[in-house]
């Protein structure tokens, strides 16, 4: 990908990924400044990528997974209360969102399926990458899967304790810094990925990006959005 395309580029078969930045607003309807223009942003992104509908819910940095087979399981489950870290469809008309602001918004396509997962320390720790995977084939993803890992907390500011070393096979006794997104690659290789794209962008010193590190609870929330063209 060029620099100009780094944030919206092809999946596999007909899939479509998009990062959004902080210029296309706050994606959150709970978290961070302008939160209360939330849903009149994420309508504007709905328009943008022609999609019918975006599905969302609550995220928990787990790793439960929706599979989206019906118009009423691709509804919004946000204000529902109903919680996921990943969404993964076959329909066309439907976008699959997560929302992130330093962890790793992180796509999955294949031959007539595409998934989107929010890939935290916590949620790698989970295994989310790996029900992504699983998910991205119940609901009909065939042939090679190809993933996009977006912007996120970059090794060149991501400090963490020994307790996130740990948690992710990495021994560490002090704090030190961590790359999120090799992991996150080797996992999705692992995970039987044929093909790992990385967007090489730092949501900490990066200011085009929303980072709870950086702006604590100021911060909103950019989105990574997937679906079938």
């Amino acid at each position: 990908m060029s620099a100009a395309d780094e944030l919206s580029c092809a999946l596999a078969g007909r899939g479509r990924v998009l990062f959004t930045t902080r210029s296309d607003g706050n994606m959150s309807s709970v978290s961070g400044e302008l939160a209360h223009e939330g849903t009149r942003v994420r309508e504007h992104l709905r328009a943008r990528i022609g999609a019918s509908r975006i599905a969302r819910a609550r995220q928990v940095h787990g790793a439960h997974v929706r599979r989206l087979r019906s118009a009423e399981e691709a509804a919004d489950a946000a204000p529902l209360g109903l919680e996921a870290d990943g969404h993964a469809t076959a329909m066309r008309g439907v976008a699959v969102m997560v929302l992130a602001a330093d962890c790793l918004p992180v796509a999955l396509g294949s031959d007539a399926a595409v998934a989107m997962l929010h890939a935290g320390w916590r949620g790698l720790a989970a295994g989310v990458l790996e029900e992504g995977v699983r998910a991205l084939r119940e609901v009909g993803g065939l042939g090679p899967i190809e993933a996009v890992i977006g912007p996120g907390a970059g090794a060149c500011c991501y400090e963490v304790g020994p307790e996130v070393h740990d948690a992710l096979g990495e021994r560490c006794v002090e704090r030190a810094f961590i790359d999120l997104r090799e992991i996150a690659a080797a996992r999705l290789r692992a995970a039987g990925v044929s093909h790992v794209t990385q967007v090489a962008a730092c949501t900490i010193c990066d200011e085009r990006f929303f980072s709870h590190r950086r702006e604590g609870e100021r911060s909103g929330r950019q989105a990574g959005v997937a679906w079938l063209s």
